[in-house]
């Protein structure tokens, strides 16, 4: 049993009958769902995952001046649900942050992205983490008849404007290469292998959040990230098994073997989506090229990388 399977029974059998008997009117205003932290809203979950903050759970999302008027009381509504389900539960909280139960949505949008608002220009998508992207993305939302938070969501998952896709492209490629094909290996030639090892992990979180944008999309926090590859078709799959083959290398040839073979795969990807031409074996020159595609000046000159 999955965490959003568990939830979405929950919601119907459980939740729903009781707040609809006990809301009464403000019913309409709540939107139900679960999402945000929690490996169960990117479907991660397995047993290991149920030591903690997993069960029966939702989210139930309403608007900043009902949460302030009515907060309490619907939360005392959501507290005596019956805490098992399916025989699943109760859930075992560990975590200070509230994952579940009555949410603000203002203040959950703010908590993950410093802002309620949709973003509506270049500037207020540059200042969007992308891992709070993910977080509000992710999951399901099984009801929301007023559209409070659905609204918001939709306009998250419009995903990135293309300049700004590009120059993230762009800074991925530039440091992947730097990390994984020239700081890495000249830590190895020193036997400096702290320094190595550091740069190894930097290509290896470079190179998947480039297949995340390749794929348009939003990456996990780093936990995820490389769980997540094998769900994004066959590039996923591919850079996974490279970056699984470097990871396990007892050697510096099997090492570099499985670096530049994930180098390469990215390579290919980028040229066969015409975002760059085949000029060699090095991403840090794809990197340069794609840049130039992007139509914003200042995006394209004035800033150097963006995460």
């Amino acid at each position: 049993m999955k965490g959003l399977e568990l939830a979405r029974g929950y919601f119907s059998e459980v939740a729903l009958p009781v707040f609809r008997e006990k809301a009464g009117q403000r019913l309409s205003s709540m939107a139900f769902g679960l999402a945000g932290p929690g490996s169960e809203c990117y479907g991660y979950d397995d047993e290991i995952s149920r030591d903690h903050d997993w069960g029966p759970r939702l989210c139930i999302w309403i608007p900043e001046e009902l949460y302030r008027e009515e907060g309490e009381r619907l939360q005392r509504i959501y507290d005596r649900l019956d805490p098992v389900f399916q025989g699943y539960g109760p859930v075992r909280r560990v975590d200070d942050r509230s994952r579940d139960g009555i949410l603000s949505v203002e203040r959950f949008y703010r908590s993950h992205l410093g802002t309620d608002r949709a973003p509506e220009t270049l500037r207020d998508w540059l200042l969007l983490p992308e891992e709070g992207l993910s977080l509000c993305t992710n999951g399901e939302v099984f009801q929301d008849p007023l559209g409070s938070f659905t609204r918001m969501r939709r306009a998250l998952l419009s995903y990135f404007p293309r300049d700004l896709w590009l120059k993230k492209i762009a800074s991925r490629c530039r440091s992947a290469s730097r990390h994984g094909q020239y700081d890495l290996w000249r830590a190895l030639r020193r036997a400096d292998r702290l320094t190595a090892g550091y740069h190894q992990a930097c290509f290896a979180r470079e190179a998947a959040a480039l297949v995340f944008l390749l794929n348009r999309s939003y990456r996990p926090f780093a936990k995820w990230i490389f769980h997540g590859l094998p769900g994004l078709g066959r590039l996923g799959c591919a850079v996974h098994g490279e970056l699984l083959r470097a990871a396990e290398a007892h050697s510096r040839e099997s090492l570099q073997g499985a670096v530049e073979r994930c180098a390469a795969i990215l390579i290919d990807e980028l040229v066969g989506e015409g975002l760059a031409e085949r000029r060699g074996d090095f991403l840090f020159d794809c990197g340069a090229q794609i840049e130039g595609l992007i139509r914003d000046r200042s995006l394209r000159e004035e800033l150097d990388s963006v995460d």
